[in-house]
């Protein structure tokens, strides 16, 4: 994390507090004198008393707002980088929302001299949907674990669940992209998000350079809109490969001429400057790029949030199948491509 994002997850007030510590500060809250109780009774006195009489002092209400904050912290500063490419919406419910994209009307028609304006057809649109869908899971803190937790180890745990929600989303991204070998999941007229028939794909497939990645960004631009009344001439924005192909993406997009050229031409970089972002990730593999416009402007891939809240809710109860404290972390999302015309991929070679 530290290395991304230069910041650590806080707990705040918190910080450095073992369990057996904040079950020692919520009795001592509470009006509880703990001088001379051993660890097993600190904890079990803690646990118990949380079940009468409920005060801001009680253990569960301590713990609930430790672990919320180096949750919510954890999540906050894990990196990813879906967000750079896909776009962030908002859902109602757990219902299929629909994503339109509307045809146009081409041009105007010339009305001759004493000639009538015709009627001009209302053009179809696109539709694709979307859906968000729980996640998550239950963690138990039990007495022995509480006894047990000398070297900060629930703070550790909050910290690895606060990452898990971030990851399940840079996850379920890649999933999706790699369905059908790469081609993207079927779309609503039954072919992969990359299709010929989507005219999405550079049938030519090519090294990353500057020759391929002027082809794709032609495929691209080439684009028409649902009724194909009108050319979209969309630009490339990010640009998204594998791991390995990083630096050579980077190398290619920001040199002053073309690194492919040899001899002592200096012959200008023609793609110089194409992409506002490259994302190179490990969870894609082999010579196969993407090209997304503006995911803002033309979305492809859209990550949605039940009522717009992107962070995992937390909540908990007193453990009836465990001696300790239940926790459950949830997050309501769904991942879906909701227009394939914001998109070009190239095989690579």
């Amino acid at each position: 994390v530290e290395t991304h994002t230069k910041a650590r997850p806080d707990a705040g007030e918190f910080r450095g507090l073992t369990l057996l510590d904040l079950a020692r500060l919520s009795l001592d809250r509470a009006g509880v004198a703990t001088r001379g109780m051993d660890r097993m009774q600190l904890a079990g006195l803690a646990l118990t008393r949380a079940g009468v009489g409920q005060t801001t002092g009680d253990f569960p209400v301590l713990l609930e707002s430790a672990l919320n904050k180096v949750l919510l912290a954890a999540y906050a500063t894990a990196p990813d980088s879906w967000s750079r490419f896909c776009k962030t919406g908002t859902v109602s419910d757990f219902r299929a929302h629909n994503r339109y994209r509307q045809g146009t009307f081409g041009k105007l028609e010339k009305v001759n001299e004493g000639g009538e304006f015709r009627n001009k057809a209302i053009p179809d649109g696109a539709k694709e949907s979307i859906s968000a869908a729980t996640y998550g899971n239950i963690i138990a803190l039990t007495r022995q674990a509480i006894i047990n937790d000398d070297m900060g180890a629930f703070n550790d745990l909050a910290t690895r669940f606060g990452r898990a929600a971030r990851l399940s989303i840079e996850m379920d991204v890649y999933d999706l992209l790699k369905l059908n070998a790469g081609l993207g999941p079927v779309m609503s007229d039954g072919v992969t998000l990359f299709h010929a028939n989507h005219a999405n794909i550079n049938a030519v497939g090519s090294a990353l350079g500057v020759a391929g990645l002027e082809a794709d960004s032609v495929v691209m631009a080439s684009q028409t809109d649902p009724s194909g009344n009108e050319i979209l001439d969309l630009s490339p924005y990010v640009l998204v490969v594998a791991k390995g192909l990083g630096g050579t993406a980077r190398v290619t997009n920001d040199a002053q001429y073309d690194p492919d050229t040899s001899g002592k031409l200096q012959m200008p970089n023609r793609v110089r400057g194409l992409f506002q972002d490259i994302v190179d990730s490990a969870r894609l593999t082999g010579t196969r790029r993407y090209l997304f416009a503006d995911p803002m402007s033309v979305p492809t891939i859209e990550v949605v949030f039940l009522d717009g809240i992107q962070e995992p809710f937390l909540d908990n109860e007193l453990g009836w199948r465990v001696d300790g404290v239940e926790w459950k972390v949830r997050l309501d999302y769904g991942v879906g491509a909701v227009d394939w015309r914001g998109a070009v991929t190239n095989a690579g070679a």
